[in-house]
């Protein structure tokens, strides 16, 4: 409020000097100069208000705008990327699960047929090499199918790592690595296979 009182009083003042300064000269050819450079006088205090605006505060605003610029750029760029990650994850556990059961399909009838095995769950360790999706490991859970087979009559065979641990591998288990790693074009060491109701 002040800065206008300021500016109404400044105009005024002028106003006053340029009527007194009239009043005082006399009619000839000076009087028309007087008169116009109290005219742009008169228009340089009306005008000075936004003249103020463009030379102190255009820098302040002009720093503000471009500060709030950034920061909303820096909201969006991170929206992004949260959202670009949630599509990422989605999209990981979509070709997951859809490459899960073409494993499992592709095998199937087979594991049935030689073994009397039915997959229940299979789970996907996938790495990524020059962005192409690669197996790492797969863990298959299988169990018995029809009830036919007794799973817990496989034999164990026990290989000693050092003199106190020793580690008991499921012999039908290990062919069945074999057979699955053999079937889906991957090394033994990728495939784990776990047998459901086993010793």
């Amino acid at each position: 409020m002040d800065i206008i009182t300021g500016w109404v009083t400044n105009i005024i003042l002028l106003i006053l000097v340029a009527t007194v300064l009239e009043l005082l000269l006399p009619n000839s050819s000076m009087q028309r100069y007087v008169k116009m450079v109290i005219g742009l006088m008169l228009m340089a205090v009306i005008l000075s208000p936004l003249l103020t605006i463009f030379t102190e505060d255009f820098d302040a605003m002009l720093r503000s705008v471009t500060l709030n610029d950034s920061r909303t750029e820096i909201q969006m760029e991170n929206s992004i990327e949260t959202k670009k990650s949630e599509i990422q994850a989605s999209n990981s556990a979509y070709i997951e699960e859809q490459m899960a059961v073409q494993l499992k399909s592709q095998v199937e009838k087979e594991l049935r047929e030689q073994f009397n095995l039915e997959i229940s769950g299979l789970s996907l360790a996938l790495g990524e090499v020059e962005g192409e999706k690669n197996i790492d490991q797969i863990v298959v859970k299988v169990k018995e199918a029809n009830g036919e087979n007794v799973v817990s009559d496989i034999e164990a065979v026990s290989i000693s790592i050092s003199d106190s641990e020793e580690i008991e591998i499921d012999t039908d288990a290990k062919k069945v690595a074999y057979f699955l790693a053999d079937e889906w074009k991957l090394y033994p060491n990728q495939v784990g296979v776990e047998v459901e109701g086993g010793k």
